[in-house]
């Protein structure tokens, strides 16, 4: 599951999540969450070159969320 935002709660045997968005790896396209990924990393890149502080913040959000969609996607790490 990707999720966006939150937290969880453990209390001896039951744990508590709590997220602003959550999406089963299994309903995410694998080939566009790679592309948009690779989107991403490409916005930072050109953000970080740029030295925009405003648009690095924003491509590294987005590039933790196709991170996180990629992984529920196939179930592995981005390289």
């Amino acid at each position: 599951i990707a999720v966006a935002g939150g937290f969880a709660e453990v209390e001896e045997d039951e744990v508590t999540i709590l997220v602003n968005n959550a999406e089963r790896g299994d309903n995410i396209d694998a080939q566009q969450a790679r592309q948009e990924y690779d989107q991403a990393q490409s916005r930072l890149e050109k953000a970080q070159t740029d030295n925009d502080r405003q648009e690095i913040i924003q491509a590294t959000q987005a590039l933790k969320k196709a991170r996180s969609r990629l992984q529920a996607a196939t179930g592995e790490a981005p390289s």
